[in-house]
């Protein structure tokens, strides 16, 4: 019977989905990014570790453990690109047919060659659709005309950034951009842009990609973003409405509501939508 592995990098998600996975009937493997912090917890006797930068071995993996299905999950520092030097025939061969190395090109160039092997990488929403949360504020304070206008802003400018390919983060208030993230990730984003800001109720704003892809790289947030938030003085966060995961939502929830932190999922400018509080 054919297999799906979860190429699995830090943090729950891929947790998420190999609990998923299992209930519906599944036997699926981890291939362990060795360049991460994964842990994997219960499951080590599925866990095989892999180095992202060795796809020729990744390949003989799948064929030798029959697995036809791949999920990409899990955070995985681009940093890595810039210092390993563990990279096979297979990956040196892929980064020479890229035009740059920007996060979708590197997807797609080796999706492209995980078709040639006949393996499907499945959609990061397949095991994860409790995840994602329609339009709607969350938390339990209304917001102002001002922070709409800043949402509807930052979002806006989030989007062509994605759109970009750089990145997925903004920071904003009073329509100006404190912030754009870059290969430095989402929490150090918030933390410059939060002492910019003076810990005067930034905005923290997250979107797909126009035509986003959602095999790769699908935007994601959790308690720590929280965290980082709160720690910078920033005071409301704004995702794409079914298209950003949120790890935990109802513990994301109520911590954002424990620290004073508005949470919005979007998808237009009618801040009508925004007026009453929305439960899961």
């Amino acid at each position: 019977m054919a297999r799906l592995a979860i190429i699995a990098g830090a943090g729950d998600l891929p947790h998420i989905a190999m609990r998923e996975a299992l209930t519906q009937g599944e036997d699926p493997l981890f291939f362990s990014i060795t360049e991460s912090d994964f842990y994997p917890g219960d499951f080590s006797s599925r866990t095989i570790p892999v180095y992202i930068t060795q796809i020729g071995k990744i390949f003989k993996l799948c064929k030798k453990n029959n697995v036809d299905r791949i999920l990409l999950l899990g955070k995985v520092k681009k940093e890595i690109i810039l210092k390993t030097y563990r990279f096979d025939l297979k990956t040196i061969t892929l980064l020479a047919k890229m035009l740059n190395q920007n996060d979708y090109t590197f997807f797609e160039t080796a999706a492209k060659e995980f078709d040639k092997e006949k393996i499907t990488i499945l959609s990061q929403k397949t095991f994860l659709k409790t995840l994602l949360l329609p339009e709607g504020r969350y938390t339990k304070s209304k917001l102002s005309k001002d922070k709409l206008g800043d949402i509807e802003f930052g979002m806006n400018i989030a989007h062509q950034l994605a759109t970009l390919d750089v990145g997925q983060t903004v920071v904003v208030t009073q329509k100006m951009v404190l912030a754009l993230e870059a290969i430095e990730g989402t929490d150090e984003t918030i933390k410059r842009g939060g002492l910019l800001s003076r810990k005067k109720g930034a905005v923290v704003c997250k979107s797909t990609k126009r035509g986003q892809d959602d095999r790769f790289d699908l935007p994601t947030i959790g308690i720590e973003t929280l965290q980082h938030m709160h720690a910078s003085g920033c005071d409301t966060i704004a995702i794409r409405a079914n298209e950003t995961i949120v790890v935990n939502p109802k513990q994301f929830i109520e911590e954002a509501n424990k620290l004073k932190i508005n949470f919005i999922s979007y998808s237009g400018t009618e801040s009508n939508k925004y007026n009453a509080e929305k439960k899961i």
